[in-house]
Parts: C-alpha cells; structure tokens; sequence
C-alpha cells in the first residue's frame, strides 16, 4: 500500500467527517483556505518480517484550519472531537482498515489544530503461485 493511498482514504474520511471542508495539497503554502484541513503524511519506518513479508509505519499530522482567526477554540475543540470521533472507526483503505496505534494528540497553536498519529500495518509478500507440494528442499 503507497502513502497516496492513505491519504486518499484518509481525505474521504476528513470530508465524510466535515462534509464541505476541502483538503488542500500539502505542499500549497499560500493563500490558506478558511476553513480547510491539510494532510503531512511522513514515512516513519519499514522493517523486514517473517516469511518475506514487510512491516510499514507513517506519521500522520493533520491541520485544520478554522473559519474564524479569532475567537476559533471553541471551533478547533469541536472538529477536534469529530475527527477523533472519525478516527476511532478507522481509515478504510479499500484493502485493510487503518487504526491510530497509540493515542491521537491534539494541539491548537496559533489559530490552527493540529492531530497527530501514527499507522502501521503489515504488507504480506508477493505471492509466487507455487503450491507447498511443488517446493523442494
């Protein structure tokens, strides 16, 4: 599974929680769009497993970024108890469903909400189409 993949689930799920709320490319700076939510999606680690099969996880910072500039907590508290809400359900991928590992932290800095998490999941190896009784030793 590629990391466009999450983030495309993980859009459907922001704008299935908020519906409305365009998400916007990660990597426009400028202008911001009020209201919107933002997705950083960052490799945190690929380890090998047993039997050829791989284990992947990535960090997940997800932005919004309320209508209002001032006055915008109680705005931020509320999406914020949406999307984890959203969360708990998990991120359905179309091939597994993705659940945050650990806790889901939330913070409000300078007019913006930021969720932090981070996803794992196995990738199983690539079959090879041999049967158990063709393999020799």
């Amino acid at each position: 599974m590629t990391i466009r993949e999450v983030r495309a689930a993980l859009t459907a799920l922001l704008k299935q929680a908020a519906p409305g709320v365009p998400v916007s490319k990660s990597d426009t700076d400028k202008p911001v769009v009020r209201p919107s939510f933002k997705i950083d999606i960052f490799p945190a680690e690929g380890n090998a497993a047993c039997g050829g099969a791989r284990e992947r996880s990535i960090d997940v910072d997800v932005w919004y970024y309320p209508a209002e500039r001032v006055e915008y907590l109680e705005e931020c508290s509320e999406m914020a108890e949406r999307l984890i809400a959203a969360l708990e359900t998990g991120i359905d991928t179309g091939e597994i469903v993705l659940v945050p590992d650990d806790t889901v932290s939330t913070t409000i800095s300078l007019g913006v909400l930021v969720l932090q998490f981070a996803l794992s999941w196995c990738e199983s190896a690539a079959e090879t189409g041999d049967m158990m009784e063709a393999l020799e030793y």
